[in-house]
């Protein structure tokens, strides 16, 4: 233990000697490890907000929702032929089919005027949910209660609001008890919710627009809110829960055919499962940091090929006292010994010098472009780890070149 730790106080004596070559022999791996700490740190801020975004559909739940034909009304209108879309047909069928998963529909009243008006009207929405689809939504409750089976089942004039819809509406006054006119009919508020639950797949329907949205009875939605349009989708969205996730694969393929059978084969409904989503997304990011950090390796490989022309030019000029040193008795294996520590330690304090350079270029990415970094330390020993073995494999070659220096000939070449 005394012997390394003399070789690692004399070969930090030596890089201390040739203190500016050493830093410029240690820079390659400097900008190496910072580009493989940044790489990976922006791949792995990205994945985990992408994560988040899916994990926010509800991991343990599967949607199915119409097909938007907006641009395509010509087919829409062959497809409506055969199909309506959604209805509560399906939502009764696949609650006959999963009788243990909790399935649940919503509807989304399209433009309706609303009393108190929003100051921003395209900011608030009215969705029709039932008691199954809200359990299944894990829409987080805050203050009064929930909708249940009883409104379902009277049509109950009662809403929820999200903190949005609240704002948009109420201001800053409390809107429990309040009343809200949805078209022609007046709705009282009997709860607030967040929407940090699961989220929906229904078109528009992101966090934001959940913010924003009047939940309302689907009853009461379908019998007075919205007009009865027998050529169109009854439901905006059927929402499948189940209770595990070894469930969620084979529950959602009976769901497919299910729906598919229902509609006559045809193409006017969406299948989402946030779980494969999140699967085929961290296949994608796996194959991103891969090729990522491939590249940001090269940079490594670069610092590495520096040290050891440096330190082949170190053993050139250091001829002299490597002739001495084996002259008084030093064997080869101490000389070569003493520059792979040289080596080693300039690549481990590059290593550590490029770390703290990729934890600023992180925050200088987040900060300058607003995307979401994370560095990770895995991402920390992996980049250390890789620069420390370069600095042996690199110092390999000017070490053993510096040990089979003969000490009479070492001597005399250096006079």
């Amino acid at each position: 233990m005394s012997a390394w730790r003399d070789v690692l106080v004399e070969a930090w004596g030596g890089l201390w000697v040739h203190r500016v070559r050493s830093v410029l022999s240690g820079l390659g791996i400097v900008f190496g490890v910072a580009a493989v700490i940044g790489i990976l740190s922006i791949g792995e801020g990205a994945r985990q907000e992408q994560e988040a975004s899916i994990g926010r559909l509800g991991i343990l739940s599967f949607q199915v929702h119409n097909r938007d034909f907006t641009d395509d009304p010509a087919a829409a209108k062959e497809i409506r032929r055969v199909s309506r879309g959604l209805s509560k047909r399906d939502l009764a069928a696949l609650r006959r089919e999963l009788p243990d998963a909790v399935v649940g529909g919503t509807r989304t009243a399209e433009s309706v005027d609303l009393v108190p008006r929003p100051r921003d009207p395209s900011a608030v929405q009215v969705v029709g949910a039932d008691p199954e689809w809200l359990a299944g939504s894990t829409l987080a409750l805050r203050e009064g209660r929930p909708l249940g089976p009883m409104d379902e089942a009277s049509l109950a004039l009662v809403c929820l609001l999200g903190p949005e819809a609240r704002r948009q509406l109420f201001g800053a006054e409390p809107p429990l008890g309040r009343r809200v006119r949805v078209g022609s009919t007046w709705l009282t508020v009997v709860g607030l919710f967040d929407a940090g639950g699961a989220a929906s797949s229904v078109p528009g329907m992101d966090r934001e627009s959940r913010d924003g949205a009047i939940v309302v009875p689907l009853s009461t939605t379908l019998g007075r809110l919205v007009p009865d349009d027998p050529e169109g989708p009854e439901l905006t969205e059927l929402q499948v829960t189940v209770r595990r996730v070894s469930d969620v694969a084979p529950y959602a393929g009976v769901a497919r055919r299910v729906v598919e059978r229902l509609h006559r084969s045809q193409p006017d409904t969406e299948l989402v499962v946030p779980l494969r989503l999140l699967e085929q997304s961290r296949e994608q990011q796996r194959l991103f940091n891969l090729v990522m950090g491939l590249i940001a390796g090269i940079s490594l490989l670069v610092g590495g090929i520096g040290i050891m022309n440096i330190m082949l030019a170190t053993v050139l000029e250091r001829t002299r006292e490597i002739g001495i040193r084996l002259a008084v008795g030093a064997r080869p294996r101490d000389i070569a010994v003493l520059f792979l520590a040289e080596s080693t330690l300039i690549s481990l304090l590059g290593g550590l010098l490029g770390v703290a350079a990729g934890f600023g270029l992180s925050l200088l990415v987040a900060a300058g472009t607003g995307w979401a970094t994370a560095v990770t330390p895995q991402a920390v020993l992996l980049a250390t780890a890789v620069a420390t073995v370069e600095g042996v494999v690199f110092g390999y070659v000017p070490a053993r070149r510096a040990a089979q220096l003969q000490p009479v000939i070492a001597v005399r070449q250096a006079q």
